[in-house]
């Protein structure tokens, strides 16, 4: 019981004390606006840029959640974007089929 009662006290003295695991904030602290890229993250964002470089049609996927797969890819040269209606005569598509056939669409405006 002994034991329990001093571990107790010195928990409330180190809260009342101040002490934490959070480091130090000081009031002038300001976040950075910058957040660390991540490998792989928005890596369809990055490719309409190299387009535009370019000036070549770029396709990527963009999806819509409108439950219908078929637009779910945008193709843009930088100052125009199309979203076309990929594989209209197949009902049900898949992701590797809208690839395929974004790549064949966005080949198609670059000739």
């Amino acid at each position: 019981m002994y034991r329990r009662s001093v571990v107790l006290l010195v928990v409330a003295v180190l809260a009342l004390a101040g002490c934490s695991s959070y480091p130090d904030i000081q009031d002038d602290y300001q976040p950075s606006q910058e957040r660390p890229q991540i490998e792989g993250e928005n890596s369809a964002d990055q490719q309409p840029a190299e387009s535009e470089a370019s000036g070549g049609w770029l396709c990527f996927s963009d999806p819509t959640y409108d439950d219908d797969w078929h637009n779910d890819y945008v193709c843009s040269n930088g100052t125009t974007i199309e979203r076309p209606y990929l594989i209209p005569e197949d009902p049900f598509v898949e992701s590797w089929e809208l690839e395929a056939a974004a790549a064949a669409y966005e080949d198609s405006l670059n000739r």
